[in-house]
């Protein structure tokens, strides 16, 4: 068995996994071997490999497990666990050392005590002289002195004994932490060489644990908005990616059904005693395809490994053409130059796109509940497909805020950019409030109401505007609302909300003017009360 060497050079990152592509190359001598290729991380799917290659020889097939390594650690605790077990016995020694002079400390302070105290009998009665209080006195004070000293030499000899124990058992747990196990996947393939040859072979797999999500900057402009298209990519396969090239794919690499309508039955319900049984199946175990056809250097073969426990994933549709948008919409991005992306890190940014899009501003004020004018650009998209993510705007490179994308197919129109519009000013204004009583005899009462709604436009472009107002409505019999012609024509009233849409020359006034009527019958409250 020979060991191939092999790298990660490219990589196609779906929304929910991705397409790892691995190659190596190798000098083999004629006849039938197998060649190894390891380090594959053990997140790749078991039947989602697929192995190309180049040179003289017949592909015979390939076969997918799973290794376990543990690794010792470096280091030999035994030694370390003997020398901390001397530590802690030459520590209790030290300990009952220090207790013995503490003990004489303590002894020799009563014994002086008690001598001083019976000193004045024996002195009064002449049995003793001064010279042996002084003589008693100082012996005394050398025997403390002696202990305290060796009291705080083993003192030092403890906190030594301490910091080389506390280093030891530091030294001990690293150790120990660093025995670990770790699982990769292993590909084996076999190959008949009809000669000694240069062997060139690419494996490919796909991973879950890798994907990416779009986010954009958006700045619009007038007529035009640029967006800029970057992919956050996540990569927790534990394999790092240095200097691959990248591919970034709007597909997703979850299979995809079409889901038949059933019958949907309904009866009455019948009891049953039912029983359940153990049923056997067929052996367990892995099926391998073998492929006998010759490699040549210009011929590429490909070996797919089957498992019957679980139907293989189905291949991602991409067609490679000058066009980035791909079969049933599929947008796929290929990074320019060499990306590195290490595992288990935050998702790293990369930049796809800046494109230029059409853009129109409009404007809207809803008279009866906003107090400024606000403008919004409609902006159709190109050809590719815009997911979901979180969206940076800007205007004219100013800094608006950020707000979320629904996704957006390919020369869909949408709205970004909400913001005030303090180039148009705007004012409702109640002209006349008008109360009368339309006859007890008919028992009624009538209120009517004249508004107007002013603007200007002081862009030096001319704008779109829609405007929004509301009057009363009601689905009773006893209320009836009557609104006269208003100044401009509206384009639609439905419940009572009145829209215009207009448009406005630079500097241009407008004001907009319209009345109704409410009239009721006498004794009837209107709730919510009119303004």
């Amino acid at each position: 068995m020979k060991e191939l060497q092999t790298k990660i050079t490219s990589a196609t990152v779906f929304r929910d996994g991705a397409r790892v592509v691995r190659t190596g190359k190798t000098e083999i001598e004629k006849g039938e071997q197998v060649i190894l290729v390891g380090g594959i991380t053990q997140y790749a799917h078991e039947d989602s490999f697929r192995v190309k290659g180049r040179g003289h020889a017949i592909l015979r097939g390939i076969d997918v497990k799973k290794i376990s390594k543990t690794y010792e650690p470096e280091g030999d605790t035994k030694k370390m666990l003997e020398k901390l077990k001397t530590l802690e016995k030459q520590r209790r020694d030290i300990q009952d050392q220090y207790e013995v002079h503490q003990n004489r400390i303590s002894q020799q302070t009563k014994v002086m005590n008690q001598f001083s105290t019976e000193f004045g009998k024996w002195f009064s009665v002449g049995e003793t002289g001064l010279d042996n209080l002084t003589k008693m006195d100082k012996a005394n004070k050398d025997i403390i002195k002696k202990a305290k000293k060796a009291l705080r030499k083993l003192a030092r000899e403890m906190q030594e004994i301490d910091a080389e124990s506390r280093a030891l058992h530091e030294n001990i747990q690293r150790i120990q932490g660093e025995r670990r196990t770790e699982t990769h996947s292993e590909v084996y393939v076999t190959v008949d060489a009809k000669q000694s040859t240069t062997l060139e072979l690419e494996v490919t797999y796909q991973i879950s644990l890798a994907n990416w999500y779009a986010t954009y900057d958006v700045d619009i402009g007038e007529g035009t908005t640029s967006l800029k298209r970057i992919a956050m990519i996540s990569n927790n396969s534990m394999e790092d990616w240095e200097d691959i090239n990248l591919i970034v794919s709007t597909a997703s690499a979850q299979p995809v059904s079409i889901v038949r309508p059933n019958p949907y039955y309904v009866n009455t319900y019948q009891a049953s005693n039912a029983t359940m049984g153990y049923g056997g199946g067929a052996p367990g175990g892995g099926l391998m395809r073998i492929v006998s056809r010759d490699f040549d250097d210009e011929v590429e073969e490909e070996m797919i490994v089957d498992s019957i426990a679980e139907e293989p994933m189905p291949e991602i549709i991409e067609e490679y053409a000058s066009s980035s948008e791909t079969l049933g919409g599929i947008t796929v991005y290929e990074v320019p130059g060499q990306i590195t992306i290490e595992a288990n890190r935050d998702p790293s940014p990369i930049t796809l796109t800046l494109e230029e899009f059409e853009s129109k501003r409009l404007h809207y004020w809803n008279a009866y509940a906003m107090q400024e004018v606000v403008a919004q650009d409609e902006i159709t998209n190109g050809d590719s497909v815009l997911l979901p993510g979180p969206v940076k705007v800007y205007a004219a490179g100013d800094y608006i805020g950020e707000t979320n994308l629904d996704t957006i197919s390919p020369r869909e129109k949408f709205r970004l950019g909400t913001r005030a519009a303090y180039d148009v000013k705007a004012e409702r204004k109640l002209l006349e409030k008008d109360t009368e009583k339309a006859g007890f005899t008919r028992g009624k009462q009538k209120r009517g109401y004249k508004y107007s709604l002013e603007l200007k436009n002081f862009s030096k472009h001319e704008i779109e505007i829609r405007l929004i107002d509301r009057i009363p409505y009601s689905n009773s019999e006893k209320i009836n609302i009557e609104m006269d012609e208003p100044s401009l024509l509206y384009k639609t009233m439905e419940l009572g909300i009145i829209t215009w849409e207009t448009k406005m020359k630079p500097d241009q006034e407008l004001t907009l003017e319209y009345s109704y009527e409410v009239e009721w019958e006498k004794d009837l409250m209107i709730r919510p009360p009119l303004p």
